[in-house]
């Protein structure tokens, strides 16, 4: 599988050569974050070399404060240089090159390129809105069994949908990796962007030795130039996983364990988005979209009539778009609606693209 440049750093890339050319170009795919706050005193243990699993005082409190809703007695916290290494690391260190991972789709276009750093082969899973992007866990069953997967791969809260699994799903999910020996890889790397706390809260179930949970300070903490990651591994697979991640890395870099542990001591945190999380699906209803009423992340993703035409409108208003087939190839009519940026810059997004009565403007 050959690797490509993330689809969201594209999209990155061409709203700076936008704005380099004088324009005045916004993105209503991707976020806009906050300003650092005060930012802690470095001394000269900010450049010395951590333990590879990384700092002590770090693992406990990210270990609690990520996976403290979880009984986790069999498994081991590692700190890792971001998600998306803890999920290389995660899925190196299980399984030989070729073996094959389920992903459920809509999903974040990094889970397809991770498995090809792997040399490991991505297998679509396909969701669909009309059933609420729920998981059909037989016909899973069936689709896993067929290419000899050995693993299921997701987030949760889900990027771009921000649907947050349920209960049910996620026990069905754990016995069937249970059953199978396929290991389960949740990756929660927007766990403090909820919008549903009492789902969120359910969204557990009796841990088993096959399942990996992963977050990240990027966005929960306003940290995403940092790299900073965590995850807990059954205690079976953390050895390797710490030599897969430190023979690429060494451990997490030093600045940004302690940046991650001040956020921790401090309290640093995104603040509330639920204005604008209001203000996006107020817009969504206004024109006419079918969409999930997310109830975690910062997106949306609403399906649009004729995409094209909406997508040209945004471009000619110098606004830039991530459509859904980045997140799937099934996902075509979407786009993924970032609400994570200041309101006035929100609204005046929206206020550039609302045309009720346009001919996108009908589901």
């Amino acid at each position: 599988m050959r690797m490509r440049l993330s689809p969201t750093l594209q999209l990155v890339n061409e709203l700076e050569r936008a704005r380099a050319q004088g324009g005045s170009a916004w993105s209503l795919s991707t976020p806009t974050f906050p300003a650092a706050g005060p930012l802690p005193q470095i001394d000269d243990s900010w450049i010395r070399l951590t333990p590879p699993m990384g700092l002590p005082d770090l693992r406990e409190a990210a270990g609690t404060h990520f996976f403290g809703h979880w009984d986790l007695p069999g498994h081991t916290t590692v700190i890792t240089a971001g998600a998306k290494a803890a999920l290389f690391a995660t899925l190196r260190a299980a399984m030989e090159p070729g073996a094959r991972v389920m992903v459920p789709t809509p999903s974040w276009p990094s889970y397809i390129d991770v498995c090809a750093a792997a040399r490991l082969n991505a297998v679509s899973f396909e969701t669909f809105l009309a059933d609420d992007f729920a998981l059909d866990i037989e016909r899973l069953r069936h689709e896993a069994a067929a290419c000899n997967a050995q693993a299921v791969m997701l987030s949760n809260p889900c990027n771009p949908t921000g649907r947050i699994l349920r209960a049910a799903e996620i026990a069905a999910l754990s016995d069937l990796c249970q059953e199978t020996g396929m290991l389960l890889i949740l990756d929660q790397s927007f766990s403090g962007i909820v919008f549903d706390a009492d789902l969120w809260r359910r969204s557990v179930v009796p841990v088993s030795d096959r399942l990996v949970l992963i977050d990240s300070f990027s966005k929960n903490h306003i940290l995403q130039g940092a790299r900073v990651g965590c995850a807990a591994l059954p205690d079976w697979l953390a050895e390797t996983f710490v030599t897969v991640h430190q023979s690429i890395v060494s451990a997490a870099p030093t600045p940004g364990q302690k940046l991650a542990l001040h956020a921790l001591d401090t309290g640093r945190a995104m603040p509330s988005l639920a204005a604008q999380r209001g203000l996006a699906a107020d817009f969504i209803t206004r024109m006419g979209w079918r969409c999930h009423m997310q109830a975690g992340t910062f997106y949306f993703f609403p399906q649009v009539p004729d995409i094209d035409a909406f997508r040209a409108r945004a471009r000619a208003q110098e606004i830039f778009l991530l459509t859904g087939e980045a997140f799937g190839a099934g996902y075509g009519q979407h786009f993924r609606l970032c609400f994570g940026k200041p309101e006035a810059e929100l609204l005046q997004i929206l206020e550039l693209l609302s045309e009720p009565d346009g001919p996108h403007a009908r589901a």
